[in-house]
């Protein structure tokens, strides 16, 4: 990867750890489904060019649309409604590798060896010693949030595949879309005294909220988007991995967080075993290239 590639990537990641101290300080002020709706309004304003209806395609759009941006972002703002700390959060959301690999065997049929299979078990083995930590017994309710919003993550990593000749701009403005629309719904209908709500939220609060979306969402995604289509996502992804680092950094430096070692130690085995996993995916892509090249090339000598 180009020297100005990894500045980008380093900038994405600071982006993306960051964002979880803004939402933080987004459902501080809003309750969660509302802040992910005026998150998702702001998105929409910046994307609105890309929002294209595609031929034959709204289908898996609109069900992509739904699972990501209703349920796997409300289930991001929900989790993080209910926790004051960012570090173990940080961590966990970083099952959404290990989970996606899950996915991709029990909905596509794909094998897993057993180093993949040792790594996904480490990984969520690093959760659990997370979650006995005295201090994350005070939120495993966030922790469970979490947890369930990087599995539906893993859903859409498959879904997504049925739009890979789609533009990701236009993916990412339709799944703003239908963020707004059922995020509005369902903040209706469990939520209440919004017009009180948005008048009296903090300055914070706002800021938060605007941060998700133009951090997260346009440097970060976008900032993903344009590497893709440089470099394989197997090359993108370990650098990723310093989301977490940039979290705890932040937690640490604005929130005043301390580490227990059992965060050190539970978060070490997580992050490796997501590393792992990351890289067998990596190696695994490159092995079905190189047999295929082979193929290729023996077909080509027959003819």
């Amino acid at each position: 990867m180009a020297l100005r590639d990894i500045i980008l990537v380093i900038i994405v990641n600071i982006a993306w750890g960051l964002n979880f101290i803004a939402v933080l300080f987004a459902v501080d002020g809003f309750p969660p489904l509302l802040a992910n709706t005026i998150r998702f309004v702001s998105v929409v304003v910046f994307l609105l060019p890309f929002l294209k209806i595609i031929p034959g395609r709204m289908k898996d759009m609109m069900t992509i649309a739904f699972v990501m941006g209703v349920v796997h972002f409300g289930a991001i703002f929900i989790g993080m409604s209910k926790t004051e700390e960012v570090s173990t959060i940080a961590i966990v959301g970083q099952l959404s590798v290990p989970f996606a690999t899950l996915m991709s065997v029990l909905m596509l049929g794909e094998s897993v060896g057993w180093k993949r299979a040792a790594a996904i078990v480490l990984s969520f083995a690093g959760v659990i010693i997370l979650g006995f930590d005295p201090k994350v017994f005070g939120y495993i309710d966030a922790v469970l949030w979490i947890v369930f919003s990087s599995f539906i993550y893993g859903v859409s990593t498959v879904l997504m595949r049925r739009l890979k000749d789609v533009r990701a701009t236009t993916t990412q403005a339709w799944i703003a879309v239908g963020g707004i629309i059922g995020s509005l719904i369902l903040s209706l209908l469990w939520e209440s005294d919004h017009i009180r709500v948005i008048q009296a939220a903090s300055l914070s609060a706002w800021g938060g909220v605007l941060y998700s979306a133009i951090g997260s969402s346009i440097i970060g995604h976008g900032g993903v988007n344009y590497l893709l289509r440089k470099y394989e996502v197997s090359v993108v992804a370990p650098y990723l991995l310093m989301t977490p680092f940039f979290a705890i950094l932040g937690g640490i430096v604005f929130l005043g967080e301390a580490l227990t070692w059992r965060v050190i130690v539970g978060g070490a085995m997580t992050l490796l075993g997501v590393l792992i996993v990351t890289l067998r995916n990596k190696a695994r892509v490159e092995e079905e290239l190189d047999a295929e090249g082979l193929n290729n090339e023996t077909s080509h000598q027959v003819r």
